[in-house]
Parts: structure tokens; C-alpha cells; sequence
């Protein structure tokens, strides 16, 4: 008898379903009330995954909902950036340096 049960995930239907929840959302990440853009990362057998377009670090695939999509509007202030946008109203992040 097996010491615990492992669940097997098939990976084109998990990176489908992934499409399905973020494409035309945004994500966070955790707890965080930080939005950020989404962008398509490469995974396996050619698949894709979605995560934060600024790269910030964070841990999993997002099959335990380690991130989850948001149709609010991106506060990361990397995000905005990278996208051409202005800075948000209501983006809580602090400079990492002051300059």
C-alpha cells in the first residue's frame, strides 16, 4: 500500500484550463493586494502558463491557488510599465530605493 495517494494531472488540460481562467484578467499573487498584467510563460511540451508580467517570484504552477485572476485593475507599478501605462491611483508600492 502506498505511504500517500498521488493525483496525476493531466498537463494540456491543466495549462487549458489556466487559459480559461486568465486570459483578459490580471492576477495576484497569494494574499497580496497587489494586481499585476498577465503574461504566458513557457512550461512543457510547448504549453503555457500564466504569470505576472513584471516576473515577480513567487512558488507553484497555480494548481493549489497560489495566484488567482482579478478583472481589477494592475497597481504593480513594474506592470504598468512594462504595458505603457501610468502610474495608478491606487498603487500602494513604496519605491524599492528613493531616489
Amino acid at each position: 500500500m502506498p505511504l500517500f495517494e498521488v493525483n496525476r494531472v493531466d498537463p494540456s488540460r491543466f495549462a487549458a484550463e489556466q487559459h480559461r481562467l486568465f486570459t483578459g484578467q490580471r492576477l495576484r499573487i497569494g494574499r497580496s493586494g497587489t494586481v499585476h498584467e498577465v503574461t504566458w510563460v513557457d512550461w512543457i511540451n510547448g504549453l503555457t502558463l500564466p504569470a505576472p508580467a513584471c516576473h515577480q517570484g513567487w512558488s507553484g504552477l497555480g494548481a493549489s491557488g497560489e495566484i488567482t485572476p482579478t478583472t481589477h485593475a494592475s497597481t504593480c507599478l513594474k506592470c504598468r510599465r512594462l504595458r505603457g501605462l501610468p502610474p495608478s491611483d491606487d498603487a500602494d508600492q513604496p519605491a524599492l530605493f528613493p531616489l
